[in-house]
């Protein structure tokens, strides 16, 4: 991956990313993200089942459901320590995003709804990220930040209309997530969250 050697860095406790094994190589599959409440979760999962009734395809699980912010990849566990010590350091603003817009990306049959408007504090939310992430040594994908929420895989139509009525999230806190693969296929892990601080 390209990364190079990562000093422990020791956090509050509150912060700490939950004790992980990984896999036995002692690496794990991660992500920054934004992973929404119950009632948010729900909202979007009933705007995936729609658009599968309308395109057809595989909508997500509502467990799985969320907002990547970062892909890190395959990452050794010992960088857990320091992973936490760069998302606790980045104090950024709560924020309501308002998803208000289905679309696909070409040729890969994915359905996804994001905001037309995308709010300040979560471009700098993921910019700030993605600036420590590499100032640390981590590699990162190097395409622009498009916030998206991936509601459908493997869809045969495209949605008939981009504008839809908005859900809004209100975003608290991000997470650090594990990928991980079992006999039922992926199942993403929160081993850490952050809070984001209120608005004055």
């Amino acid at each position: 991956m390209g990364m190079r050697p990562l000093a422990p860095v020791r956090c509050a406790s509150a912060q700490d990313v939950t004790d992980t094994a990984g896999r036995p190589d002692g690496r794990l599959r991660l992500f920054f993200a934004l992973w929404p409440g119950a009632a948010t979760a729900a909202a979007l999962y009933a705007r995936a089942c729609a658009l599968k009734a309308e395109c057809d395809g595989r909508a997500m699980r509502r467990d799985t459901i969320h907002l990547t912010l970062a892909f890190l990849g395959e990452v050794p566990s010992c960088d857990l320590a320091a992973l936490s010590a760069i998302a606790a350091g980045i104090g950024g603003a709560r924020f309501t995003l308002e998803l208000d817009h289905v679309g696909t990306w070409r040729g890969n049959r994915i359905l996804w709804t994001g905001p037309s408007c995308l709010p300040p504090a979560l471009v700098a939310l993921g910019q700030t990220l993605a600036d420590c992430l590499r100032a640390a040594g981590f590699a990162l994908e190097q395409r622009a930040f498009t916030p998206h929420v991936t509601l459908v895989r493997n869809a045969r139509r495209t949605p008939q209309a981009g504008e839809t009525h908005a859900l809004h999230w209100r975003v608290a806190s991000f997470v650090l997530v594990a990928s991980e693969r079992g006999t039922a296929g992926a199942h993403y892990r929160v081993i850490g969250r952050w809070r984001l601080r209120e608005n004055r």
